[in-house]
This record gives structure tokens, C-alpha cells and sequence, in this order.
């Protein structure tokens, strides 16, 4: 080491600038002075040069993160403390945090990798340093386009502060005071299905129409709005078909309500003259108000002729992608997805219960010419507690626009469309903070979109519009809302879709609200849960709510459990939260999944809500009247106890302590708590009832094959998801393997496992290139893999809960090595049911005698599946879990 160098000495450095400068950076404060001294770096984005990484967390609390960086120092001294400040980057806390810990040794780092010292010695550098940024900074305002060029480039155009001017004036509007609903009295109404078409020049359309919905079951009267034409579209009325002139063409709301007050039937179905319906099509409609008694609106499935690009789908959503898109968008539905919430039904393909849309006061009318009164007319429903749902069976073709683009041009339909959006957030949307985040993303957009370099006109006539339009009068003010309006946004955002079921409606009914999806088997807790409901489906109506990274049709394993599987997006991050609650909890809480689960609760009324996993217990205040039962497929405090037995980490004791709390009060606000050992029941305090249901295996499925092993093949599986089996994966790989040479090592590792061996990096840095290591991600089938095996490794050095992999290992007849971990809560006996190794040497070691011994593998074989035969078949756990169902329905 150099003269003047310590061994407890280090150099700080704290990379708040871009990600493509921090490897240099780090290069530099190595050469500093010298002195070949160990460099500390802290930063958001891990670095590819080798150093000692602190990460940095920017929404976490700034004490949270310089708590962080000074345990990973500990008792080192710092020789340097350098900060790189690079402009326009927003890591000022980060910054800040660096002179708090050491402000004697800053040094100060440009983009350029020229430093100073932040002491009286480094002041010619410093005013340098000033001089230089001062003239940047300058060039930068009053070049072209830069801010102080564009201010004077303004006062030289006066009428360049029109824009900032509409944006500012349009951002001060409020929401209106509410008023109580105007509702129409419905008059007297027979049962079915009255067809209301406007229609302007539209004769040659109805032609091809009418035969389509007189072929059609369900239809008593089609009224035809002859809105304005000149086309004898009069000469279509019969003793079907009634045609209601209007000699003045009307905007289409007037239109559509001259058919709605007309109509004589309990459902009105209003529909264009563009559209091609294929068989069924009324009865799918109709068939959804009999599955939702409250029902406002079922809307259709629609698709385009083709060759045309897919432009509406049914499914509308409140769904903005980017500030400058229009946030109301149509979805493509998943395969097998039905009667899921929706924001609104198409005004062209849609069946409205009749009295509920006279109680609204049908469609308004001051939506002109035509656009988002179909938007409106949905949101006014909502509040008032009535939903719209998509129906996937109900089909329709449409020809688009083939009547309003004769009429009106692009453009004009382009600036309705807007101009009506704005008067659908001023009329009709009651809740000041859900108005505050519609109109001001409204607004903001507007201004985006003229501000750029030639923008259209019509962004600017829509800012102006914003900034200007009068209120309106008192009885167009919106209702006092019945439902949450950020509930609506929820259920119609996108996030969630529906998919029925095979099981039967007529048992008594149970919802399972889970983070994973409990089909495919990827995983030990989905073969819990899976098995689980299999024997619960026998007795019970399970209705099924899930998380999901995507949409995708449930399996027909799973399909045929449930009475409906309704899933929702995960939407996930890598930033962490200035948050008391675990990160695990904080990346389940969603809005979405909240509105779900009232929509669930409403319509199915479950008696028990089941929450599989710790993080799901959040939900648990929104599941009354139901029970609940909080199953803990690991007791979370007790897992990341034994994970800081083998590795002191800062962020891991965070999460200790934020758990510690978070378990602890689930436990009381759940009413039963169910374990998967008696040792886990131990830990449990202050629930109301703990209760075990163990871990078990499918005999049936999970049996010994007369397959011959392949000799030396050895089987670890475990998802890369849960942090235990990639550090069992790990400590496996560094010490066992290499002393088990000749051997081959076949890891399944379950879904994305890279990007768990990321997400993780802090922890843990797994390598799986050694000779003889095989990786694959899920398998949907694992017994392939187990006929395979000679032997089964279970080496985990941490564990809560029990592993369902070892018990799946033994069923197929296999013996297994395991560390204590890996057979946590499981009623083994080592040396007979399993080899055991708690160190490198012993694990190895009983792998050896494995596989140099095929009697004491045979014996161990024989062993494991006579025990799991006796204690672990999901029959006699499945019975167990009914017992529990029956007490908590006893007291519901």
C-alpha cells in the first residue's frame, strides 16, 4: 500500500449524475492522490466496475438512505469524499447526504471529471469552477430556444403569450357544486327489447340492418330516428319498424332521446346503422342483465371490417398512456374474458336498462354534434351505483364513421371530441379530487400539444376552450354521486379482467384473493393453493381474484374450480417508497385491486375471504362481511430472522423491523390465521385463532416411476422469485459443487429468472456457468425432471413455512439432501427420511454415499414415500381446511 495509506481508510464517492458517467467516475476517484484505497459508491444504478456498491433509493426518506450508506461504511475512515455534480440532474439530496457525512473531505467532481476540494485551499478552483458553470449556464438561457432567448423572443410577440395564458386561466378552473339528480319518470314498461337507430341518409345502411335484428331472438320494436334526411328512410316503417321524423337534422343525443322517451320495453338497445351483427347478439346482451341484477348498460364486442385497423373493441378504458394522448382508449380483450366492468358502453352497439336511463335523464344534449355522450351517459350510471359491463358474445362489425364522415369533416369531428371531453369533466364529475386530476391532465395535454412547433389548430381551440368556456347552468351541474368516482376510474381503468368459470354457482361461496395465480403449478405455493382449492371446489363456490402481469385466459385446470377468475395487473417498480409498510406490501397495494375486490364482494357474496400470502392481508378491512383467513405460507418476521443469522444487511434489518409491525397487526384483524407447521403456530401472537394446514403432495400425480435415474444427475428446483432459494442456490454452487466432481446439477428455476437474479443483486451474486450446471425456467410438467434425478437437493439456508418441493421429491420416490432449512416444519427423520448436511463438507458428502451406495439410496427411496403416504395427501388436509370453512360460517 502507498506511503500515507490506511487499511481502515476509504474513498467515498457519490455518483449524483447520469448512469453513463458513473463507471468513469468511479475509474477517477480510484486514481485520486494515489492511493490504491477500496472505493464506495453511492449510486441508484449498480455500476459494471468492481467496487463496493451502496445503492441509493430516490423516493425512500433521505434518512433511510443515509442511515443506508453509513452502516455499509461501518468503522472505515474516509480519505475522500467525492461528489460528482453534473447539471440538470436530480439527485440533490444525494448530494446533500454526502456533505452531511463527511464534509471535511468533499471533493467535488464535474462532468468533465475535473475536481476540487470544498475547503479554503481549493478556492481559486471553486471561483473557476463558478466562472465556468456561470458561463454555461448563460449560453445555455440565450442561445436559441434557450429560456431567456424565448422570454425576449415573447416580449418582441406579444401573442406568444396566448398559449401560457390559456394554459394558466384554464388550470384555476374548480369542480362544480352538485345538484340532485333530475331524473325522467319512466313510464309503464313490458319486458324486452326495444331497437333505437338514428339514422341520416342512412337508408341504404338500414337495409342491410333490419334483417339482421328481425332474424334476431328478443326484439319487439325497432324505432328509427330519421334525423334530418332525404332519402325516404320514412318508407321503411311497418308493423316492426317505426320511423320518427325529424325534419331538422339534431345533434345524435337529441336523436338517440327521441327513441329513448318513445320506447315502451324494459331494455333499449341503441345501436347504428353502420353495424353488422352476428348471431346472438341481443340474447348475449340480454343474458347479462339476468346475471347483474343492478345492471345499467351491457355493451357488445366490436370489431372492424377486414383489412381496417381494430379502432374500438368494446372494451373502453380510462387508460392514458402518455400526458399527450387522449386518456379514453378501447382495449383489446383477452381470450375467454366476459362481463368485465367497463368505463362506459359504446353509444352504437349497447343494451341500457330503460328506467335507469330515464332516471339519468337519458343522454345529454349538449354533446354536439355526436362524441362522448356515450363516455358520459356510462359515468352518470356508475354514480348512481349501476355498472356497464363488456360482453364478449355479443358481436358486432363496424363500418366506422360511414354516416358522420359525410356530414361533418375530420377535423371538426376532432375538436368535438375534445371540446366534449372537457364539457364531460365540468358536467358530470362531482368528486374535487378526481375532477382536479382529470381536468388538469386534460389541461396539460391541451398545452403539450400546442406547444410544439407548428402545432394544429386544434389544440389551441381546444386551450382556449379550457380557459374560457362559461360554467353551465344549474340543472347541467353534475349529481351527488352514490359510488366513489375513483372507484369507477378503477374498475374502468384497464387493470382488470373477468373471466367466468365452469364450476357451479349454488354452494355456499368463498373468494380467494391471491398475489399469484394459483395455475400454472409454478411454484410451491401455487401447488398449495391449486390442490387446496381442488378439494374446496367440492363443497364450495370459489370465486378467484388475482394479480397478474398479464391478461391471460385461466387454465381449464383452474377454470373448472372456479365460478369466475377475475385478474389484475400488476403494475410493478424498482423504486422504492418513503413508506413504513414492507416493500412486498407496498407492491400489492393497488386501487385497482381494491375496486376489484368490492366488485367481487358485491356481486358473489363470499362468506369467507381467503388472502393467501402475508401482503395480501392489507385487504383484509375491505372483505367484511366475509371471514378471513390469512393463510401464511411463511411466517415473513421468522424468514428474515434466520436470513440475518447467516448475513447481517442493512436493508434486510429494515425490512425485519417494518414486517415485525406489519405481521403483527394482520394477525389480529384477520379472523383465523392459517400455518403450515406446528412450529409456525408457535410464533403467532395475539390472532384471534391459529389453525395448521399443512403442506401436502398429490399421490395420484407424484408417484416412482420404473424409469432408471441418471447416474450423478442431481435436481434442485426452487422460483428464483423467493430470496431463500437463490441464496440456497448460491451457498450450494460455492460450497458444495465443486467437491462433487463428476456430478451434473439440473436447476429448474421458475418464471423470469433473470430478472430475479437482478432484482436481488444487492444480496446475492449467483453464478450458474460452471461445467455441468443446467438452468431452465418454468416447467410446466416437473415429473420428467424428478424420473430423472438420482438424487434431490433441498439446501436451504433460511426457511419459514415448509417446502412442498421435498415433499413432492419423496412422493416420486427420490431421495433427498437437505439442509435443516430446507425441511423446516416437515415431521422427517434424518437418516431415514432424508440425508442430512448442514455444512459444505457434509452436504457433499451425503450426496457422495448417494451415489456410491444404491442400497442406502433404495432404502431412503422406499422411506420417503411411505411418509408422505402417511402424513402429507392433500385428502386429509383438504378435510382439514373444510372443518375450519364450516366453524367460521357457523359465526358469519
Amino acid at each position: 500500500m502507498p506511503t500515507g495509506a490506511d487499511s481502515s481508510e476509504i474513498k467515498l464517492a457519490f455518483a449524483s449524475g447520469s448512469q453513463d458517467l458513473i463507471d468513469q467516475f468511479v475509474e477517477e476517484v480510484e486514481k485520486m492522490a494515489g492511493l490504491d484505497l477500496p472505493v464506495y459508491l453511492v449510486s441508484e444504478f449498480k455500476p459494471e466496475v468492481a467496487c463496493h456498491w451502496i445503492p441509493w433509493h430516490p423516493f425512500e426518506a433521505f434518512e433511510t438512505n443515509l442511515a443506508r450508506i453509513r452502516w455499509h461504511i461501518g468503522p472505515h475512515r474516509i480519505r475522500f469524499n467525492c461528489i460528482l455534480v453534473q447539471p440538470r440532474q436530480p439527485y440533490w439530496k444525494m448530494r446533500w447526504a454526502g456533505i452531511r457525512i463527511a464534509p471535511t473531505k468533499v471533493y467535488f467532481f464535474n462532468e468533465n471529471y475535473g475536481y476540487f476540494p470544498m475547503h479554503l485551499r481549493g478556492l481559486p478552483q471553486m471561483i473557476r469552477h463558478g466562472l465556468w458553470r456561470t458561463r454555461n449556464f448563460l449560453v445555455s438561457q440565450t442561445r436559441i430556444e434557450g429560456p431567456l432567448f424565448t422570454y425576449w423572443w415573447r416580449l418582441k410577440n406579444p401573442s406568444s403569450f396566448e398559449r401560457p395564458l390559456y394554459a394558466w386561466l384554464a388550470s384555476r378552473r374548480k369542480a362544480l357544486e352538485t345538484k340532485p339528480l333530475r331524473s325522467e319518470k319512466a313510464p309503464e314498461l313490458e319486458p324486452g327489447i326495444t331497437v333505437v337507430i338514428p339514422s341520416r341518409q342512412g337508408r341504404h345502411l338500414l337495409e342491410q340492418l333490419l334483417p339482421q335484428i328481425r332474424a334476431q331472438q328478443g326484439v319487439q320494436r325497432v324505432i328509427v330516428v330519421d334525423n334530418g334526411s332525404s332519402d325516404d328512410t320514412a318508407s321503411l316503417a311497418d308493423d316492426f319498424v317505426d320511423v320518427m321524423v325529424e325534419r331538422l337534422p339534431m345533434s345524435f343525443a337529441s336523436a338517440v332521446n327521441a327513441g329513448i322517451r318513445a320506447t315502451r320495453t324494459t331494455h333499449v338497445c341503441l345501436l347504428n346503422n353502420d353495424m353488422v351483427l352476428e348471431d346472438g347478439f341481443f340474447p348475449a346482451l340480454q343474458r347479462a342483465f339476468d346475471l347483474f341484477p343492478n345492471l345499467f348498460c351491457a355493451t357488445a364486442q366490436i370489431f372492424f371490417p377486414e383489412g381496417k385497423r381494430r379502432e374500438e373493441t368494446g372494451k373502453a378504458a380510462w387508460k392514458p398512456v402518455s400526458p399527450r394522448d387522449f386518456p379514453v382508449r378501447c382495449l383489446p380483450p383477452a381470450a375467454g374474458e366476459n362481463y368485465t366492468p367497463v368505463l362506459y358502453g359504446s353509444g352504437g352497439c349497447s343494451l341500457y336498462d330503460t328506467r335507469k336511463l330515464l332516471a339519468i335523464g337519458c343522454l345529454k344534449e349538449a354533446f354536439r354534434p355526436a362524441y362522448v355522450e356515450d363516455l358520459d351517459v356510462g359515468w352518470r350510471g356508475w354514480q348512481q351505483g349501476w355498472p356497464t359491463v363488456f360482453v364478449a358474445d355479443a358481436r358486432v362489425i363496424h363500418h366506422h364513421r360511414s354516416t358522420t364522415a359525410r356530414f361533418i369533416a375530420a377535423s371538426s369531428i376532432e375538436l368535438a371530441i375534445e371540446h366534449n371531453y372537457l364539457r364531460w369533466i365540468q358536467s358530470s364529475v362531482a368528486t374535487p379530487t378526481v375532477f382536479d386530476r382529470l381536468w388538469q391532465a386534460a389541461v396539460m395535454r391541451a398545452n403539450l400539444l400546442a406547444a410544439v412547433p407548428e402545432p394544429a389548430p386544434i389544440a389551441m381551440y381546444t386551450l382556449r376552450f379550457a380557459a374560457f368556456e362559461k360554467p353551465y347552468f344549474a340543472w347541467d351541474r353534475p349529481a351527488q354521486p352514490l359510488f366513489p368516482e375513483d372507484r369507477i376510474l378503477a374498475l374502468g381503468g384497464g387493470d382488470l379482467a373477468c373471466f367466468p368459470g365452469q364450476a357451479a354457482h349454488d354452494k355456499p361461496r368463498i373468494l380467494i384473493a391471491t398475489s399469484y395465480l394459483p395455475y400454472p403449478l409454478s411454484h410451491g405455493g401455487a401447488v398449495r393453493m391449486f390442490n387446496l382449492m381442488r378439494e374446496a371446489a367440492k363443497h364450495y363456490s370459489l370465486v378467484l381474484l388475482s394479480f397478474v402481469d398479464e391478461f391471460l385466459q385461466p387454465e381449464p385446470e383452474l377454470a373448472e374450480l372456479c365460478v369466475e377468475v377475475v385478474e389484475v395487473l400488476r403494475q410493478g417498480t424498482h423504486y422504492r417508497l418513503a413508506t413504513p409498510r414492507p416493500k412486498a406490501v407496498e407492491e400489492f397495494d393497488s386501487d385497482a385491486f381494491r375496486a376489484a375486490l368490492h366488485w367481487v364482494k358485491e356481486r358473489w357474496q363470499p362468506q369467507i375471504a381467503q388472502l393467501e400470502f402475508t401482503q395480501m392481508a392489507q385487504y383484509a378491512g375491505q372483505c367484511a362481511p366475509a371471514k378471513t383467513i390469512l393463510v401464511e405460507h411463511d411466517i415473513t418476521v421468522d424468514l428474515y430472522e434466520q436470513l440475518l443469522a447467516e448475513k447481517d444487511e442493512f436493508d434486510l434489518r429494515l425490512e425485519k423491523d417494518r414486517w415485525k409491525v406489519f405481521e403483527s397487526a394482520a394477525w389480529q384483524e384477520v379472523d383465523c390465521v392459517a400455518v403450515m407447521s406446528d412450529q409456525d403456530r408457535k410464533t403467532v401472537s395475539g390472532a384471534k385463532r391459529v389453525e395448521v394446514i399443512e403442506n401436502g403432495v398429490d399421490l395420484d400425480r407424484f408417484r416412482p416411476t420404473a424409469q432408471a435415474p441418471e447416474p450423478g444427475r442431481i435436481l434442485f428446483i426452487g422460483s428464483f422469485a423467493h430470496l431463500p432459494n437463490v441464496l440456497a442456490l448460491d451457498w450450494f454452487v460455492s460450497e458444495v459443487w465443486p467437491r462433487l466432481y463428476g456430478s451434473k446439477l439440473h436447476v429448474i428455476a421458475g418464471r423470469h429468472p433473470d430478472y430475479y437474479l437482478n432484482f436481488y443483486q444487492e444480496r446475492v451474486s449467483l453464478d450458474l456457468n460452471a461445467v455441468g450446471i443446467e438452468v431452465e425456467a418454468f416447467v410446466s410438467d416437473v415429473r420428467p425432471a424428478y424420473a430423472c434425478a438420482e438424487i434431490v437437493i433441498a439446501p436451504l439456508l433460511a426457511s419459514a413455512g415448509t417446502n412442498i418441493k421435498v415433499l413432492e421429491a419423496m412422493a416420486c420416490g427420490k431421495a433427498v439432501v437437505a439442509t435443516t432449512g430446507g425441511v423446516n416444519g416437515l415431521q422427517l427423520v434424518a437418516g431415514e427420511d432424508y440425508l442430512a448436511g448442514q455444512t459444505g463438507e457434509a452436504f457433499a458428502e451425503a450426496i457422495r454415499s448417494l451415489q456410491r451406495d444404491a442400497v442406502l439410496r433404495t432404502k431412503i427411496e422406499t422411506q420417503a414415500r411411505q411418509s408422505v403416504e402417511a402424513r402429507y395427501g392433500w385428502e386429509a388436509i383438504g378435510a382439514k381446511q373444510r372443518k375450519i370453512y364450516e366453524s367460521l360460517r357457523a359465526k358469519a
